[in-house]
């Protein structure tokens, strides 16, 4: 009899000890917010929220990467804006310098207005965000154009910045400035073939023919002029589809966040709810314990009764 009586009492120090276990496991999921506390709670849980994790790092940063091209495109798209109002307007400052019985002052004050829209283009032309020169091509740090002597020289690359806008996917989301500007690439080659010199040039060139008087120069270079505009204006249309490619691959990897997340939230987060039910019940286990663990332990032996 008195051997039962150690292994009762035992049993119930045992059952005691599993409860106070539950409770704490259970307090820790309702302060941490999370189901498993350790690896050792569910293996095969714990694998999927690796990958789970796995997959939210991911697209966390190709969301960063994104917003990135974000940045790029939409500066870039304000600098277009303003290049082709630019030219807009250097149009028309041709068609009034033709114009007959010009005096030599207002000539001079026309080829101002053009090397003035000149200038404003150039500063367009080396835009920038965060440090990085939209118009460079590739070498996004360094400063694509530069002018001596009224002569503007481009530094950058002929290919435009990258980016994966979605798994093993690249797209250009930059307009190099030699192709946008109509200088020679690394090939000899320029963007608008049957213009034959450079934006600035050629508005430099413009300015010295109005000043000279020389409306047949004038009236031969406009329609060169009225190409390079076009030719903006398309390029700005290829950056626009490039900015909504850049939108949908950004709301597309958002969707992917949010899909990750929910996984992680179904395997690893705690239900909240449930968790408080158990603990309650647990709670009320663990006094029932407590309790007849202590009656039990004042119950006397049949040994101490000296039977």
């Amino acid at each position: 009899m008195r051997v039962s009586s150690r292994a009762y009492l035992s049993e119930l120090q045992s059952n005691l000890a599993r409860a106070q276990q539950n409770l704490q496991t259970l307090s820790k999921q309702l302060s941490s917010g999370k189901r498993l506390t350790r690896p050792s709670d569910d293996p095969l849980a714990i694998g999927e929220i690796v990958y789970a994790h796995a997959d939210l790092a991911r697209v966390v940063s190709r969301q960063q990467i994104l917003e990135r091209g974000t940045r790029l495109t939409g500066v870039a798209d304000v600098a277009l804006d303003n290049i082709a109002s630019a030219l807009r307007s250097a149009n028309d400052i041709l068609l009034a310098s033709t114009q007959p019985g010009l005096t030599d002052t207002a000539r001079a004050a026309y080829a101002e207005q053009v090397r003035s829209l000149r200038a404003r283009i150039l500063d367009q032309a080396n835009a920038s965000v965060q440090g990085e020169y939209l118009f460079a091509g590739r070498n996004t740090r360094e400063r694509p154009f530069s002018e001596a002597g009224g002569v503007v020289t481009y530094a950058g690359t002929s290919d435009g910045i990258e980016l994966m806008v979605a798994p093993q996917r690249p797209m250009e989301v930059t307009l190099p400035g030699d192709m946008l500007f109509n200088f020679e690439d690394a090939g000899g080659e320029r963007a608008v073939a049957d213009v034959d010199t450079d934006l600035f040039a050629l508005l430099e060139e413009l300015a010295t023919h109005i000043e000279n008087g020389d409306d047949n120069q004038v009236e031969e270079r406009m329609p060169d002029l009225r190409k390079l505009y076009e030719h903006c204006v398309e390029q700005r249309g290829v950056l626009g589809a490039r900015t909504v490619r850049v939108q949908q691959a950004m709301e597309a990897a958002k969707d992917v966040e949010v899909h990750a997340r929910e996984v992680l939230s179904d395997v690893e987060d705690v239900d909240i709810a449930q968790a408080i039910v158990q603990m309650q019940a647990q709670e009320v286990a663990y006094q029932a314990a407590l309790s007849a663990t202590a009656k039990m332990a004042q119950m006397p032996t049949l040994f101490e009764l000296a039977w």
